[in-house]
């Protein structure tokens, strides 16, 4: 086995092992144990963090940081793999922000110029645009790192209401708008709702004493669903949930096909004009009222009778802030 190949399966080893000694690579690799300790030493000058253990049941170790053996990109690969970052750069905040500016700055040190000269060029003809929000987000890695391992967060979080702590536990993170958002089971209302990640105040693990929810069945693709169609909520039944009926104008269904969850509710007829039909549960009304409340006469809300009494309350709020006459109640 030539050098190169070696080295590049040594990596591979030293990655899945964890830890090793170098009489066990010696063996495996047949070859001498002083080949194999020149073979770490270039390992090592080339980043591989080893960390070196003494006595009788020393040997080596890898550090949490693991590197990948190299991989061959082509040209078309190398520029795809450049602007599915490229089209991260307008959020403020990103997972791992530093270690993908490190990555790509790596990247694309070790390009052909004649491919840079290419990627330069298409900068300044392609942008994936994004509102940058102002905001900080300092608790985005963490929030992602609880929803891969399951484990909810002790949070602080800064609500309409003010400032409450709470325990969550993420179902993941996704971004609209220029926004960080976190769907999360709420221990305290005992049900999933979406939080605005750059809400969080404060943030921690909850610890090892505070029960874990099963959430096998909640993924972000189960939350993009319509909401009819995800799964059940822990703690609330079907019949604690509000049916929404909603007229349309034909301008109406055109806005709000802008929503990727609100196809499979709606109805549309011949003339282009639907209907909307919907569940919601009894805390997102307010949220809905006036979403549906800023489509103006496009979208008519028919039930329930709470949303409707909502809409007008806000339309009251929103006439007297500008000097006009306000909404007259019913009866």
């Amino acid at each position: 086995m030539g050098k190169s190949k070696r080295l590049m399966e040594l990596m591979i080893a030293v990655n899945k092992r964890r830890k090793f000694t170098v009489r066990e690579l010696a063996e495996e690799f047949q070859v001498s144990k002083r080949t194999i300790m020149r073979d770490l030493q270039v390992l090592d000058e080339l980043g591989l963090p080893l960390y070196a253990e003494y006595g009788p049941h020393g040997g080596y170790r890898v550090l949490n940081e693991r590197m990948l053996p190299p991989i061959m990109f082509s040209e078309q690969e190398a520029v795809a793999m450049f602007f599915a970052y490229q089209s991260l750069q307008h959020y403020g905040a990103l997972p791992f922000d530093q270690e993908a500016v490190t990555a790509l700055n790596k990247f694309y040190y070790y390009l052909p110029d004649d491919t840079k000269q290419k990627i330069d060029a298409m900068k300044q003809r392609v942008a994936f645009w994004s509102p940058m929000r102002p905001m900080e987000v300092p608790f985005l890695t963490l929030l992602l790192d609880a929803a891969i391992r399951q484990c909810p967060l002790r949070v602080t979080y800064d609500s309409k209401d003010g400032a409450k702590e709470r325990v969550i536990q993420p179902i993941g993170v996704y971004s609209h708008n220029g926004y960080w958002y976190c769907p999360a089971y709420c221990c305290q209302k005992n049900r999933t709702q979406l939080f605005r990640a750059d809400r969080m105040l404060e943030a921690d693990w909850a610890g090892a004493e505070h029960p874990v929810i099963d959430l096998k069945d909640w993924t972000l693709s189960e939350w993009f669903r319509s909401p009819s169609e995800r799964p059940d909520q822990q703690g609330e039944s079907t019949a604690e949930k509000l049916e929404v009926e909603v007229k349309l104008t034909a301008e109406g269904v055109r806005r709000l096909r802008w929503e990727s969850w609100i196809e499979q509710e709606l109805q549309v007829d011949s003339r282009g004009e639907g209907m909307l039909h919907m569940s919601i549960v009894p805390g997102n009304l307010q949220y809905f009222a006036r979403y549906f409340a800023g489509l103006g006469p496009d979208a008519v809300v028919l039930r329930p009778e709470a949303m409707v009494a909502e809409i007008r309350k806000w339309l009251t709020e929103v006439t007297q802030a500008y000097g006009l006459p306000s909404v007259p109640s019913e009866g």
